[in-house]
């Protein structure tokens, strides 16, 4: 950042930076004030979300209502969603499963029925988990079902007709029709208290956080498995 204002130096139009502080799911960072960059009568807020549907972000929404975050900034901020979201669509299903194997049969089912949509293809459905575990073993599952599976670790963004699968992290920049999340635990859903621990709360908020991301990854449909 440093480098590239340097380079343009405050002149109008000179450099555009964009920010999302509650897509914020890694620990600490900086601020532009800290790089040297003032955006004093300079920044617009982005209020219109043209990608998720309003169910969608609703329903998202609700990982990071009330969570502090900073902004481009640096000032403290909590939980917001934009002002404007002109899509709708169908509601977020939720499902709770009684064990793993109901869960990875369901996700199957989930990713079939999507498919037979007018409009959806295999490569238009991503299936975001927490971890490279819960990744890999999503794409065993869907492969010894038949269906064609790419793995986002070697996804290189031209277009494959193939279920996207990889973790939340891998996710972040992309979006997809319909979108699964197959590794949710009950617990990360609901409006639990947060843990009184410092450092508990802050692993806390950046898991729901991650949940945000993914769940807004998602452009017409998203389905959550849960356990």
């Amino acid at each position: 950042v440093r480098m590239l204002h340097s380079l343009v130096g405050d002149e109008p139009d000179g450099l555009t930076l964009i920010g999302d502080g509650q897509q914020s799911i890694y620990p600490g960072g900086y601020t532009l004030a800290e790089a040297g960059v003032s955006l004093a009568g300079r920044g617009v807020v982005m209020d219109v979300n043209y990608r998720n549907t309003a169910q969608i972000l609703a329903f998202a929404s609700r990982m990071v209502d009330g969570d502090e975050f900073a902004d481009i900034e640096g000032e403290i901020e909590r939980g917001n969603v934009p002002e404007t979201v002109p899509r709708v669509g169908p509601e977020p299903v939720v499902l709770t499963c009684r064990s793993v194997q109901e869960r990875e049969l369901a996700m199957v089912a989930r990713a079939a029925d999507v498919c037979r949509e007018v409009g959806t293809r295999p490569g238009d459905v991503g299936v975001l988990c927490i971890s490279n575990r819960g990744a890999a073993r999503a794409a065993v599952v869907l492969r010894e079902a038949g269906a064609p599976v790419v793995m986002l670790t070697d996804y290189d963004g031209a277009p494959v007709d193939a279920i996207k699968v990889g973790t939340i992290k891998r996710a972040k920049g992309l979006e997809f029709k319909q979108v699964l999340l197959p590794e949710v635990r009950a617990d990360e859903l609901g409006d639990a208290t947060p843990p009184e621990d410092p450092g508990e709360r802050e692993r806390r908020e950046l898991r729901r956080r991650e949940l945000y991301v993914a769940m807004t990854r998602a452009r017409d449909g998203l389905w959550v498995g849960v356990v």
